[in-house]
């Protein structure tokens, strides 16, 4: 499993609406047709800064062109624009891969609690 998070700004006095958006869209298939999976997503926002982070199984570039290609992605995508505080054009792949290249962040570490065995 690998963890992978995005970071982008919402104009000030948005993020109530950008919350109802977040907290609400439907989500995506979950495994991509070459068997890669989303496993889960978690989304913050403080002070206009939205963080998404997700946990994947398998290649990044295979599931972001999976996600890119979900009708409620798209969706909740067009639905954020207005709110952003940076414009931003993901209808095309320069366009997306620039702005993936500002939001991704750098992973640093992770650390996970060791499970007891069972005596």
């Amino acid at each position: 499993m690998q963890r992978h998070a995005i970071m982008f700004r919402v104009r000030p006095g948005t993020e109530d609406q950008v919350k109802e958006l977040l907290a609400n869209y439907e989500p995506p298939e979950w495994v991509t047709p070459d068997g890669a999976r989303l496993l889960g997503t978690s989304i913050f926002i403080k002070d206009g800064l939205v963080v998404r982070m997700m946990e994947v199984d398998g290649p990044l570039p295979s599931i972001m062109a999976h996600l890119a290609r979900q009708p409620s992605i798209q969706q909740l995508e067009r639905d954020l624009d207005p709110f952003l505080a940076e414009p931003r054009d993901l209808s095309t792949p320069d366009g997306a891969r620039a702005f993936f290249g500002r939001a991704m962040m750098e992973h640093v570490t992770t650390r996970v609690a060791a499970l007891e065995e069972s005596k």
